[in-house]
C-alpha cells in the first residue's frame, strides 16, 4: 500500500526508551548517594558529625536502596508497558498495510490530547480514527464505561478518543472547509472483546474485525471527496500542527 505515512508504535517506542534511559539514571544517581552517605558515615569523626547525625545517615544508608530499587523497578515496568503498546500499534499498522490503494493512512500523529495511533482516510468510506490497546484478558461495557478485565482502566478510553476525533474534526475543517464526520474506534489487540454497541459513537472491537468497519461504504458524500482529494495536504497538516 503506497497511500501511508508514519511509522506504527513510533512514539511509543521512543516513550519506552526513555523510560530504560530513566530507570538507568535513577540507579545510577541512587549509587552515588549511596557511596557517598557511605564514606561520610567512615569519615564521620574527621567530619565532626556527632552521634544524631551519624544515626540518621545509617537510617538513610538502611532505606535508600529500598527506595531506590522501587523507583527503577516502577521505571522498568513503564517500560514493558509501553513495549506491549508499541507492539499492538505495530500489529494495527500491519494490518492496515493490507488495505487497497483507496485508502491513506497517517500512523502515529501527535496531538494535545496524545498521539493518534493511526487516522484512516477512505475514498468511499470517510475518516476513522484508531487508538490502539495493548490489554489482555476480555472487555466489556457497562453503559458508557468500559471494563477491561471487570475493572475501570487507568484512563478514559472513550473521553481520550472522542477529544481527539474532535480536535481532528477541526484539523481537516482547516484545510477543506467543512468539519467531517470522524468515526472513531478503539482497537484491542490481544483482549477478547464481544459484539457491543458505539458508546458515544465510538466503537470497541477486537483487531479481528476492524477491517470490517473500515471497508463500510459510507453514502456518497461531496465532503468526503473533497477529503480524499486533499488527503496529502491534511497529512502535512496533522504533521505540523503540534
Amino acid at each position: 500500500m503506497k497511500n501511508i505515512t508514519g511509522h506504527a508504535g513510533k512514539s511509543t517506542r521512543e516513550m519506552a526508551k526513555k523510560r530504560r534511559q530513566s530507570a538507568l539514571w535513577i540507579g545510577v544517581i541512587g549509587i552515588v548517594v549511596l557511596v557517598i552517605v557511605y564514606l561520610i558515615i567512615q569519615n564521620s569523626t574527621a567530619l565532626e558529625i556527632g552521634g544524631m547525625g551519624v544515626l540518621v545517615l545509617l537510617i538513610l544508608l538502611r532505606f535508600l536502596p529500598d527506595l531506590i530499587e522501587g523507583h527503577v523497578n516502577r521505571k522498568l515496568k513503564e517500560e514493558k508497558r509501553a513495549i506491549r503498546g508499541a507492539k499492538a500499534e505495530e500489529k494495527v499498522g500491519e494490518l492496515l498495510e493490507d488495505l487497497s490503494e483507496e485508502y491513506y493512512v497517517l500512523n502515529d500523529v501527535e496531538s494535545p490530547y496524545g498521539n493518534i495511533d493511526h487516522i484512516v482516510i477512505g475514498i468511499n468510506n470517510g475518516v476513522f480514527l484508531i487508538e490502539t490497546k495493548a490489554h489482555g484478558g476480555k472487555v466489556e461495557v457497562q453503559g458508557e464505561t468500559v471494563l477491561v478485565n471487570r475493572k475501570i482502566p487507568e484512563k478514559n478510553y472513550i473521553a481520550q478518543t472522542l477529544k481527539n476525533s474532535y480536535w481532528l474534526r477541526d484539523e481537516i475543517g482547516k484545510v477543506i472547509g467543512s468539519k467531517p464526520w470522524i468515526t472513531p474506534i478503539i482497537v484491542f489487540t490481544n483482549a477478547f472483546v464481544p459484539p457491543t454497541k458505539p458508546i458515544k459513537g465510538v466503537n470497541i472491537v477486537n483487531k479481528k474485525y476492524l477491517p470490517n468497519i473500515l471497508q463500510r461504504v459510507s453514502k456518497p458524500n461531496p465532503i468526503n471527496d473533497q477529503i480524499w482529494e486533499h488527503r496529502e495536504e491534511i497529512g502535512n497538516n496533522l504533521r505540523s500542527s503540534i
